[in-house]
């Protein structure tokens, strides 16, 4: 069946016109509040290039966060956008209540109605017949029409059928003559396989032409679905197809094609921290549309060419590497050079790596890059030895005695930052572990159905939106309830204990229940917010105790080996990068300057996305506190062990032997240290390196080298540098 010409309009018409918006800005205001609070921070650069009218399509990579990519390009893309959903996920209850509600386009997609097909197939002539297939009590009269698919497991292989001879005998399109696909059909009992439909997408291709003749805005992920890999999966050309076909009937159409990248420090974690980028817009090229409109061979090419270019503009705006090892090289890379800018936006550090990517896979192969790669993998492992990280080195270069001013200050403010968020701490741990199982096991299930996810980490943050959604509204009524309950039944024994609650017990209790909900939602804020500076403390605690037990023999050595390194990896950067960035000599680093001129608005809020209360005001007037306390110490107590601590780091140097030698604590130390330590239970070394090996951002997430652990010098993406005493 043809495709219906979409109807014909200028350009310049207004964006989003047309209908009413109320449910779609509702529902987008309440969501992007409620991923606010799961994310920490949600920054974005480059908004300004968005085109402000006509229509747009944002095509959006990776995909690793499942239902919260969306949401994180509607807080800052300023326009409405319609996305295209999995017909299969516009079929369920509550996700296709909401899809709808954002006016979403449901796309069917093969692998979704797929079914398993009666016996087992095989290949009884390999060489002289490979495309004939034979079935063992198959049903191929029945079960398949010419242009279905046949698919074997495990993404072997798969084919088109073009001829049905029997119920046992069938002829596909093509030899499958990968390896895999090779030993399943030639097995003597055969193979299991699935049949996939033909799916006609006319009326989604329809509906996409007549939202964009509407001048309105289209977000695609065209990889086909979420994963966790450190790389993009290879684009589809549904999106090439809908661009050129939409242009090719309206040439008039003036369609921008923008890149748009998605980077996560850690898309599982609860309060982490994401960058989206948006890359320059793309037009559809005239000489394209009109070897799309010849089809065949020319069309085919048409659309390659144009995802070729939308392929080289997500580069652009993304992170990619091979492997996740060389992901954690780049960025242990990154945060020991040292730019002339000292301090770098989240936006500018997600830059400065894919800066760095580019530039290692330019010179990876010269014997400088080699030797500074060596150099950084002995300087992870020794940071394994002693469970820290790469920005708490600074903090051990302290004396005994200034160590131990900070590290008792800490643990004042720990204590006070602890008593503030514990109630409503207590209050939500069954929020915490009812989400955390259900999310893993939810993992467990995508990735039992999934041939490119490593971890299925990509569908985890979305199940534990989904399920506190739910969850949390019921345990608060639940708080409620039995707060009426208490207020009623032990009114007399609570005025006696708490005279001030005599008017609470005459309240009606409708009037208590709606407070005691208040109440809750109030303490659970507070445990958000003073919460997350309290774990930031005790990661911040661990330098400090190091230097108090080791003292000046390893911590010093391993500061001097840093700064080292840290000059090295400056010095060779330095001198390569003018050869791919020609500004880089102008500012002695890669630019990563945002054009903050032109700052970027979203539904008349702010470029970041920022929950701000009169508690999170308290909690910075805390942490201010605790800073300037801090500051005092290092004013007091500080100059007296400088001269020292500087005199013995020389010695240590002077003594080296060397550019740089691995140098790990002794065997003796490692056990005292666990031994010794009264925060072994909070931040053990053994549960930092589990936890960087199975929270890798989704790596950004290649392939897991399972049972060797690699220090953290880094989330998937990088996270800020830190000054001498700051927590991460």
């Amino acid at each position: 069946m043809p495709l219906k010409t979409p109807e014909k309009k200028a350009s310049g018409g207004a964006a989003d016109s047309g209908g009413s918006y109320f449910v779609y800005d509702l529902f987008r205001t309440f969501w992007t509040h409620v991923v606010g609070l799961f994310f920490r921070e949600v920054a974005g650069r480059n908004a300004h290039l968005i085109p402000k009218t006509g229509p747009v399509m944002f095509i959006v990579a990776p995909h690793h966060n499942q239902f919260i990519d969306p949401v994180i390009l509607l807080m800052h893309a300023a326009r409405r956008v319609y996305f295209l959903v999995a017909a299969a996920s516009m079929r369920r209850k509550f996700i296709g209540f909401y899809s709808r509600g954002f006016r979403g386009i449901p796309v069917e997609r093969q692998q979704d109605l797929a079914k398993s097909g009666s016996g087992k197939i095989r290949l009884e002539d390999r060489y002289g017949s490979p495309t004939l297939i034979s079935g063992i009590n198959t049903q191929f009269t029945r079960e398949l029409k010419v242009g279905m698919k046949i698919a074997l497991p495990k993404s072997a292989g798969q084919a088109r059928v073009d001829e049905i001879l029997s119920d046992t005998q069938l002829r596909v399109d093509k030899e499958m003559k990968d390896l895999a696909a090779i030993e399943a059909l030639t097995h003597s009992e055969g193979t299991a396989y699935k049949v996939i439909p033909h799916v006609n997408q006319d009326e989604m291709f329809n509906a996409v032409y007549a939202s964009l003749n509407r001048g309105e805005c289209i977000g695609i992920f065209p990889e086909g679905g979420s994963h966790d890999r450190t790389e993009m999966l290879p684009l589809k050309a549904g999106a090439t197809i809908m661009a050129l076909g939409a242009t090719a009937a309206n040439p008039d159409l003036g369609l921008k094609i923008v890149p748009t990248g998605l980077n996560y420090f850690h898309p599982s974690k609860f309060r982490s921290r994401a960058v989206i980028d948006f890359g320059q817009p793309i037009d559809v090229p005239m000489d394209l549309v009109e070897k799309y409109r010849m089809g065949g061979e020319a069309k085919r090419q048409a659309c390659d060419e144009l995802l070729a270019t939308v392929t080289e503009g997500l580069k652009q705006v993304t992170l990619n590497t091979p492997d996740l090892e060389t992901l954690r090289l780049i960025q242990a890379g990154r945060r020991l050079y040292k730019p002339k800018q000292h301090s770098l936006t989240m936006a500018q550090q997600v830059e400065l790596t894919r800066r760095f990517i580019k530039g290692y896979n330019a010179y990876r192969d010269l014997p400088e890059v080699k030797e500074i790669r060596e150099r950084i993998d002995d300087y992870n492992t020794q940071l394994r030895y002693y469970g820290i990280r790469d920005h708490q080195v600074d903090t051990m270069q302290v004396g005994r005695a200034h160590a131990g001013a900070l590290f008792l200050w800490r643990l004042l403010w720990l204590l006070i930052m602890g008593l503030v968020a514990l109630p409503g701490t207590v209050l939500n741990i069954p929020v915490f572990v009812i989400t955390g199982v259900a999310s893993k096991r939810k993992a467990r299930a995508a990735l039992a159905a999934s041939t490119v996810k490593v971890r299925a980490r990509d569908v985890i943050a979305t199940w534990k939106v989904l399920i506190a959604l739910g969850l949390v509204p019921l345990l608060y009524t639940v708080y409620s309830v039995l707060a009426v309950v208490f207020v009623r039944r032990y009114a007399s024994e609570l005025v006696a204990l708490v005279p001030a609650l005599a008017p609470v017990v005459t309240w009606h209790s409708w009037s208590i229940y709606l407070c005691s909900w208040a109440l809750a939602s109030f303490m659970s804020y507070t445990a958000l917010v003073f919460g997350e500076q309290a774990i930031d403390i005790v990661k911040s605690v661990r330098p400090l105790f190091l230097t108090l037990i080791l003292g000046a023999e390893h911590t010093e050595l391993l500061v001097a080996q840093r700064d080292e390194l840290s000059n090295d990896i400056t010095e060779l950067v330095n001198e390569l990068g003018p050869h791919i960035y020609p500004e880089f000599s102008k500012t002695r680093r890669p630019a990563v300057n945002e054009q903050h001129q032109q700052q970027q608005q979203v539904l008349g809020g702010e470029n970041r996305i920022d929950h701000t209360s009169v508690v999170s005001e308290s909690a910075d007037t805390f942490h201010k506190k605790m800073r300037e306390g801090e500051q005092f110490i290092r004013q007091r107590v500080g100059p007296m062990v400088k001269a020292d601590v500087d005199g013995r780091v020389e010695r240590k140097e002077s003594g080296s032997g060397g550019k740089y030698k691995f140098n790990p604590p002794t065997p003796r130390t490692m056990d005292q240290l666990d031994r010794i330590s009264p925060l072994e239970f909070l931040i053990s070394p053994h549960v930092a390196n589990r936890e960087e090996s199975e929270d890798c951002s989704g790596c950004g997430s290649g392939a897991v080298s399972v049972g060797k652990p690699v220090a953290d010098t880094g989330s998937s993406t990088p996270e800020a540098p830190k000054g001498l005493y700051d927590y991460s």
